[in-house]
């Protein structure tokens, strides 16, 4: 009888301790504390309704993300230029690391009034890399903008870069231009500001630089300045966009680039010796005069039909890399 009830506690004992285990697994169940509010971007349940917070949209708790040291920026002021940023960006990314370079990519874009950019442009600006800097429109004192050139009528919105002193210095770049080599270069250049000599049809090292690329050091006390520049007659005239300004406000101050920075396709017509025998040099390629267009009507005869050939080529590709071939047009 003993050894009977000896061996009814062995088996009673597993069972008791089985037991309790269960029963403290069930109340830290019960009783644990939630999980957190803040979660991940990605799994974050948003209200649909931006005028409703709630405990799960205070960022307040996540780490803040370091500010990149440099900016690589570009603008885009009508809707229509938005795939050529798009196509920048892409080929940008295809030779600089920006992680190595410890630089992001910010583009400048207008959103308010005639043929502005769109919700939907940005959604595609930002699915290629692009950090979207939306800003109004600059009012300058004394300055009737509708007596610039139209296609150049926004341009001075470029000055918001200036403001930018998050960044310890920027390079700008025309959304309407192609990477094809190493950037870093830009990022430590001396002085204020760089840019490239410009190019025109009958001159081909101008005195004065092309502002599609230049590289400079962003301040608040300079942005200022400009913005009350612009309404001096001696600085900007009525019809003047962006680069005669800068070159103006920079007189004597500027630091010239080399060539290879703003490949001007000005030189394939007019000065084809000199584009042929640095081609191979050219880092950023800048289509000043012939925008690639949706059409074929640049090919082989026509004055730029071997840039625009290239063009298209990285274009067809971008579109392919992005699953963007039946939703935009080839350009070239």
């Amino acid at each position: 009888m003993a050894g009977q009830l000896t061996q009814g506690k062995r088996l009673l004992l597993p069972g008791l301790v089985t037991f309790a285990i269960a029963v403290y697994i069930l109340w830290l169940l019960v009783h644990s504390p939630p999980s957190p509010a803040w979660q991940p971007k990605h799994i974050r349940e948003r209200s649909l309704n931006p005028n409703v917070t709630s405990e799960a949209d205070d960022f307040s708790r996540i780490p803040a993300r370091r500010t990149p040291r440099y900016a690589i920026s570009s603008s885009v002021m009508t809707a229509r230029f938005s795939q050529y940023a798009m196509m920048l960006a892409y080929t940008l990314q295809q030779h600089n690391d920006l992680a190595a370079l410890d630089a992001e990519l910010i583009l400048l874009v207008r959103t308010d009034g005639k043929d502005a950019v769109t919700p939907h442009n940005i959604t595609r600006l930002e699915s290629v890399g692009w950090k979207i800097m939306v800003e109004k429109d600059l009012e300058f004192e004394n300055v009737d903008k509708n007596q610039i050139r139209s296609y150049h009528r926004y341009n001075l919105n470029k000055l918001y870069l200036w403001s930018y002193t998050q960044y310890e210095r920027i390079v700008f770049i025309d959304a309407d231009t192609l990477c094809k080599g190493s950037i870093a270069e830009l990022f430590q250049q001396p002085g204020e500001i760089a840019g490239a000599p410009d190019v025109w049809w009958d001159i081909l090292t101008d005195t004065r630089f092309n502002s599609g690329v230049i590289t400079f050091r962003p301040s608040i006390e300079e942005f200022q300045s400009m913005v009350k520049a612009v309404s001096d007659p001696r600085m900007h005239k009525p019809n003047d966009a962006d680069q005669a300004f800068l070159n103006a406000y920079y007189k004597f101050r500027f630091h010239a680039l080399p060539y290879k920075y703003n490949y001007n396709i000005v030189m394939y017509q007019h000065h084809r010796n000199t584009w042929d025998k640095f081609w191979n040099e050219a880092v950023i390629v800048h289509f000043t005069t012939k925008k690639p267009m949706p059409t074929k009507f640049c090919r082989k005869g026509c004055n730029e039909w071997e840039p625009s050939e290239w063009y298209s080529m990285l274009c067809k590709e971008m579109l392919a890399f992005y699953g963007y071939e039946n939703e935009l047009p080839l350009l070239g």
